[in-house]
């Protein structure tokens, strides 16, 4: 029942690389895979990310309420956090991410262009 050890707050990680609520008493369940570990497992949490961002411009729910620009702000911060190496890796492959944030325009929603730093940011040889 081990996952990498990675832990956030009350969350840890379980086998198969996906994060559980050890603080609730409750255990976890083996088959959900809704939340995936952002330090063994960061390519496949910051694409979910992306996927999440692109597509949704505003939510809300008994966690709190965002939009796509929240979404992935809070994704890079946690991936940045949990595993810098590999995240600055996977960000400079993943490219730009036009995340959705809600508004009153005809289309209820505006894009906004995050992860746009260059492919080659921070590199020594230039």
């Amino acid at each position: 029942m081990s996952g990498c050890g990675y832990s956030s707050g009350d969350w840890d990680c379980r086998e198969g690389g996906y994060m559980y609520d050890a603080g609730s008493g409750e255990g976890y369940d083996p088959e959900d895979s809704t939340y995936i570990c952002p330090h063994c497992r960061t390519k496949d949490f910051l694409e979910a990310a992306k996927e999440d961002a692109e597509s949704t411009s505003s939510y809300s729910g008994s966690c709190g309420s965002g939009t796509g620009v929240t979404i992935w702000a809070s994704a890079e911060k946690e991936a940045l956090s949990a595993n810098p190496d590999e995240a600055r890796k996977v960000l400079s492959e993943l490219g730009v991410v036009g995340a959705l944030e809600r508004d009153e325009s005809a289309e209820g929603y505006s894009v906004v262009f995050c992860n746009t730093q260059p492919a080659n940011q921070g590199d020594k040889d230039e």
